[in-house]
């Protein structure tokens, strides 16, 4: 009762005693002592109806030293008394200092309330003139009560290529930071079938923040809130980015390309080469383990191009090709004399081109095991430092029969660092590769970094915006000398989509729910036994958000097996993802040579994510093989739309299916919508396009089909419909 009372008093102080108003085409934003309510034009969009629930929160620090951290205040908005100016085009709250009830602080803050385009945009700024006081973080806008019911208002949440919440899965408290693999951009949506509520931060800097969504009772409302970390000093400014509210007609790709309509206005995705659109997928291949053992060794490159050449792939992907193998030694890159040494590699690499095939080395991003010199004589420099001056380190251990190596985190705004990253790179090319690929880089989140001497701006932007700068800088260089030179990362996140041009994929939404899922529409018994972390929210992967936002971007499924099944090859076929097989462990090798399916005892000594054992016995080896490279020719001869078109969902087309999925894809005058059909049982199907004539219809193996004859348990069909050009109108 208290919190309420002090809530409704700073409120009435805010507006004076009246409701001010600010109306955008689709809504209307009202602030009076109740805090902020937004009212949509369509009740399709759902409604915010403010109560009881603080405009914001802030902490304040003192300086941290080695031996202690510092001391830190937690200040809201309901301990304050703002002043409030009005203006025909913005609602503005100013907040002259700042108190928690005992101690008052010379800090002004200013929030903006104002129309932008069909919706609504929240900003501000904070001026901190309190010498020793950092102003930490800004919970800034709370919004509540989003009156949303996840049963007509699933929730989009861009966890990996996305999530969707609907009913008893929404009645959860669930954050996300951006950016990192599981924060890939900073919006979200509550979408319902004929309208919803966007919620998207358009910060132009692409700063580190957290989005949090906390139901008030199951089945809604929700409070939604985001947090960001200014390391505001005294004697500094900062500015809070705005947040843009917009209740929107229809499904929710209107959301979508909200965010997208203004990320191209501030930011460029950056354009792969031709080889890279029109590449299949890779073989991942781990040469050498982090225990030593060599697996395969560089004139074994030829052996892995048979293998690539029986499934269609034509990229490899060369992991552990270091003297110290996957995991161990980095940031050192030598060639291994166990595996043949720097010319036998040369001479592999030479060979992988000569066969038609690309070559791709990998390069931790971020890791220095702490047991080379390169950490004991430079990590001092590059060290990702926390507040209290330490190493941030992890370990990673990968077989019971050895012991873990610990890595200590490099800092992506130190200087040393990116010379040390470039120099990898500009070695990956003199040895006669095509790209390399920075480990970790799209997964990990903004990690603060407290070295006095890097390039980062404040211990915020160490894996924001200096990551980004550090990726494009090293792109750019590589262009200069060999314009088809890729940057890849693992993981994907918007803010590296300018630099990066091909992603190893990660997260949610790279890997299918199990088949039953799919045939059922629930969560079945007998599910994959993949072990990768985020196959727990699989049944709510909704690939869809990223694919659609960003429909050019390069990225794979991820698996960790040697082998692909009917179900995980039509799952990135339809999606538009590329193929991935991985070779990780000595039975993997035996799998692709000789065909020796792998028993659990292959892997006892294995601890770091062995191979679905169940999807290895589940398909004959030749068989998935097979499959594969029928899948691949299929998607080759018609790669015009499905390696080259734009990703486009269900847009354009009316499709109706039970238990069957179609997805567009757009490209010139034509339109190609994949079927597929997930299922055990054959099922028939309609498909209506909003524009052109049906000109073609095609399966894997089948180049010419009728066009809706029953679809045959776990298989692709594509139908092509084509409009007329310019010059072919008027044409009988």
């Amino acid at each position: 009762m208290k919190h309420t009372l002090a809530l409704l008093t700073a409120l009435l102080t805010a507006t004076q005693g009246s409701a001010a108003e600010i109306s955008a085409p689709h809504g209307t934003l009202v602030l009076d002592q109740r805090g902020m309510s937004l009212t949509p034009r369509d009740a399709a969009s759902p409604a915010i109806t403010a109560q009881d629930v603080p405009l914001w929160t802030l902490v304040l620090q003192t300086p941290s030293t080695p031996s202690a951290t510092g001391e830190r205040r937690l200040l809201t908005a309901t301990a304050q008394k703002p002043r409030r100016e009005d203006t025909p085009d913005c609602l503005r709250l100013i907040y002259e200092h700042l108190t928690d009830g005992e101690q008052s602080w010379k800090i002004q803050l200013v929030l903006e309330f104002r129309s932008c385009g069909d919706g609504f945009q929240i900003s501000g700024e904070v001026r901190n003139d309190a010498e020793g006081w950092t102003v930490r973080e800004w919970k800034a806008p709370i919004l509540g009560n989003i009156m949303a019911d996840p049963g007509q208002h699933p929730l989009l949440w861009p966890n990996g290529l996305g999530q969707r919440f609907t009913n008893a899965t929404a009645a959860t408290e669930r954050s996300f930071t951006y950016p990192s693999g599981m924060g890939t951009m900073p919006w979200c949506a509550f979408a319902g079938a004929a309208g919803g509520l966007y919620v998207g931060c358009h910060d132009p800097e692409q700063a580190g923040k957290t989005f949090t969504v906390r139901p008030v009772c199951p089945g809604g409302p929700f409070h939604l809130s985001i947090t960001h970390q200014p390391f505001c000093a005294g004697g500094q400014r900062w500015q809070l980015p705005p947040t843009v509210l917009l209740p929107y007609a229809g499904s929710w790709h209107a959301a979508a390309r909200c965010y997208r309509s203004w990320f191209d206005s501030v930011r460029s995705v950056a354009v792969p080469p031709a080889w890279a659109r029109s590449s299949p997928g890779w073989i991942l291949a781990i040469l050498k383990q982090q225990n030593g053992d060599v697996m395969w060794d560089y004139p074994a490159l030829e052996k892995l191009c048979d293998i690539a050449d029986q499934r269609g792939l034509d990229v490899l992907g060369l992991f552990g090709w270091t003297h110290g193998g996957h995991d161990r030694f980095y940031p050192d890159t030598y060639p291994d004399p166990l595996m043949g040494g720097g010319d036998a590699l040369r001479r592999g690499l030479e060979q992988v081109r000569r066969r038609g095939k690309r070559a791709i080395l990998y390069v931790s991003g971020q890791d220095m095991d702490t047991a080379t010199d390169y950490y004991r004589y430079q990590g001092n420099d590059v060290l990702l430092q926390s507040e209290r001056s330490e190493a941030v380190t992890m370990s990673i251990r990968k077989f019971n029969s050895s012991t873990p190596v610990v890595f200590a985190k490099a800092c992506n705004g130190a200087e040393a660092w990116f010379e040390r990253m470039l120099a990898s790179a500009v070695q990956a090319h003199r040895l006669g590769a095509d790209g390399v690929i920075y480990d970790t880089l799209g997964v990990t989140g903004p990690m603060p970094c407290f070295a006095p001497n890097h390039r980062h701006t404040t211990p915020a932007t160490a894996c924001t915006s200096a990551r980004r700068e550090m990726l494009k800088r090293i792109a750019e260089h590589m262009r200069t000398i060999a314009p088809e030179f890729v940057v890849m990362i693992e993981g994907i996140n918007d803010n590296l989509v300018d630099s990066a041009t091909y992603f190893h994929g990660w997260g949610v939404g790279c890997t299918p729910a199990p088949a039953g899922f799919y045939a059922s529409g629930q969560v079945t018994a007998g599910a994959s036994g993949t072990t990768w972390p985020w196959m727990r929210d699989a049944y709510s992967a909704f690939p869809e958000m990223f694919r659609y936002t960003f429909p050019e971007t390069l990225m794979t499924l991820r698996h960790a097996t040697p082998m692909l099944d009917r179900h995980f090859v039509n799952y990135a076929c339809v999606h538009g993802l590329r193929h991935e097989i991985e070779t990780r462990w000595r039975a993997d090798v035996r799998y692709l040579k000789d065909e020796i399916v792998p028993v659990p005892e292959d892997y006892r000594d294995c601890t770091y994510w062995p191979p679905d054992l169940a999807m290895m016995r589940g398909t004959p080896p030749k068989e998935a093989t097979r499959y594969l490279r029928e899948v691949v020719d299929f998607q080759r001869r018609h790669a015009g739309l499905l390696w080259e078109g734009r990703f486009v969902d269900t847009e354009g087309f009316d499709f109706q299916g039970e238990r069957l999925i179609a997805k567009g894809f757009a490209r010139d005058n034509e339109l190609g919508v994949v079927v597929w059909n997930p299922t055990d049982k054959p099922a028939s199907f309609v498909v209506k396009a909003a524009k052109g004539r049906l000109a073609a219809a095609a399966e894997p193996g089948r180049e010419r089909v009728e066009p809706f004859e029953p679809l045959a348990p776990q298989s692709l069909r594509l139908l092509v419909w084509r409009t007329a050009t310019e010059g072919e109108k008027g044409k009988p």
